[in-house]
């Protein structure tokens, strides 16, 4: 009886240890009820690893034709599924290329392998927009190629610090490559071609880029001109509409006027004289209308014919005076005194000495005339006009020691080469040595010669035309042309 009597008292610890054993099984299903397929069984599912439930969360989504042959029994091994790699028993490599996926990729599941070093989906059918992929802090390869994704470029990639392959390409991306992927300085091989991309291209300068695609895609502007991107062909940046431009793919951005810079405020002064009357054209959007330059050039001329014309009305009237003096020293007295005839003289030699005054002014007033227009070597037919050189289509051929060289065809279909001159570098010589330079140079006709056919200077703009010819320069033949590989 005393045994009977105490009993249920014994057995309480036990119905104890029972109750918390099932609440912690309760607990337990309940923490992983949002990390698994709902469409799994719960016997298979409730002590699965974190990086199991993230890889059978991706293939519920991603593979609706069951390419993936991932088994769950009772003695599974994820890290023996198909393109899973594990390190200490963490997926540290997904490579699925070429599996037949289709579907999409769901959120919340690959993103759990933060171990994950490197993840290949190319050459599926997968599609819709990319999920976040922030947590993957330790991926170092990331291969999207040769799908159906969508969307804008990924702005959670762009945190991804330490990746080093980054391929998007042939896919269905859209909107701009946005800016911050510069930050991504570890890259080494960055492929974004055959997408939908527009706007401009970043300024990428990462010191270790050696693959680099954008072409196929819909950028516009000027290609940044950084070491980095100085490295590929042009290849890199092909079939981009027409909208890419720049000296990597050697085609000039400005269409119009492609030999004069836009003026800028340091500049202004020396870009002035570029627009001077309505027989000029101005090529960077200048309108020829009058303008203040035109004014000032207006009056400059004026100024000078003015000044010529009062020069020589003064000469004018010493010559009637020199002679009117001697008409009447000569009636005042039949013979001369020894005085007069050398004040004769004087009149007559002051008279010889001021005239060169007049001829200089007219030269200035010449020289005056040929600045800011196209002047032609002597003997050369004017076949075309400032106006129409400045409104030819150009190609940028090479930079040399003192100037750009462009390819240039005009609206007659006719094809000159067109040197323009560094101002900076060229600033030592004036315009008056420039002119007899070019005057020299000019008239020189030899088989080995290339002939110069017209020049054109005005402040801040010097510019040398001459025939063009296919086979492009010298050094190019005897050295060949430098072509930077990658």
């Amino acid at each position: 009886m005393p045994i009977l009597t105490h009993a249920p008292h014994a057995l309480l610890p036990f119905f104890f240890f029972f109750f918390l054993l099932s609440f912690s099984s309760s607990a337990a299903a309940a923490s992983f009820s949002d990390d698994v397929d709902p469409n799994l069984p719960f016997q298979t599912t409730l002590f699965q690893p974190t990086d199991a439930v993230s890889l059978t969360t991706f293939k519920s989504k991603a593979d609706l034709d069951h390419k993936l042959l991932y088994l769950l029994n009772e003695r599974f091994d994820y890290c023996q599924w198909q393109g899973v790699k594990c390190a200490q028993g963490r997926v540290v490599r997904l490579v699925l290329q070429s599996f037949g996926l289709r579907g999409n990729f769901p959120p919340d599941s690959l993103s759990r392998l933060d171990q994950l070093r490197v993840l290949s989906l190319n050459n599926n059918s997968l599609s819709g927009p990319l999920p976040d992929l922030s947590a993957l802090t330790n991926l170092k390869s990331l291969f999207l190629d040769r799908n159906s994704f969508s969307g804008s470029f990924p702005p959670s990639i762009l945190t991804l610090h330490r990746l080093l392959t980054l391929d998007l390409s042939s896919n269905n991306f859209t909107g701009p490559i946005p800016v911050e992927i510069v930050k991504l300085d570890r890259l080494n091989s960055l492929r974004l071609e055959l997408n939908r991309f527009n706007g401009t291209l970043p300024p990428l300068n990462q010191s270790m880029l050696l693959v680099f695609n954008v072409s196929g895609n819909n950028l516009t502007g000027p290609i940044p001109l950084t070491p980095a991107l100085s490295r590929f062909r042009a290849s890199s940046f092909l079939r981009n509409d027409v909208g890419l431009c720049g000296e990597i793919i050697n085609k000039v951005c400005n269409s119009r006027a492609p030999f004069f810079d836009s003026p800028s405020p340091s500049s202004a002064a020396a870009q002035q004289p570029l627009v001077q009357s309505a027989e000029s054209s101005s090529g960077n959007g200048v309108v020829l209308s009058p303008s203040p330059v035109n004014h000032k050039k207006t009056g400059l001329i004026l100024g000078l014919s003015i000044g010529s014309a009062f020069v020589m009305v003064i000469l004018l009237g010493l010559f009637s005076f020199a002679r009117a003096h001697k008409s009447t020293m000569a009636t005042s007295s039949f013979s001369p005194s020894p005085e007069q005839g050398p004040s004769s003289h004087v009149e007559t030699t002051r008279e010889i000495t001021e005239l060169p005054s007049k001829t200089k002014a007219v030269e200035e007033l010449q020289r005056v005339h040929k600045s800011g227009n196209l002047v032609f070597s002597a003997g050369e037919a004017q076949l075309y006009s400032l106006e129409q050189l400045m409104r030819a289509s150009a190609e940028l051929l090479g930079r040399g020691t003192i100037g750009t060289t462009y390819k240039a065809v005009l609206d007659n279909q006719l094809i000159v080469t067109v040197k323009r001159l560094d101002a900076v570098k060229t600033a030592v010589i004036s315009g008056e040595a420039f002119e007899r330079h070019m005057d020299g140079v000019g008239g020189l006709r030899h088989p080995n010669l290339v002939p110069v056919r017209a020049f054109f200077q005005a402040k801040g703009e010097r510019l040398i035309i001459f025939d063009y010819h296919p086979n492009g320069s010298l050094f190019n033949l005897i050295h060949g042309k430098s072509i930077i590989t990658c």
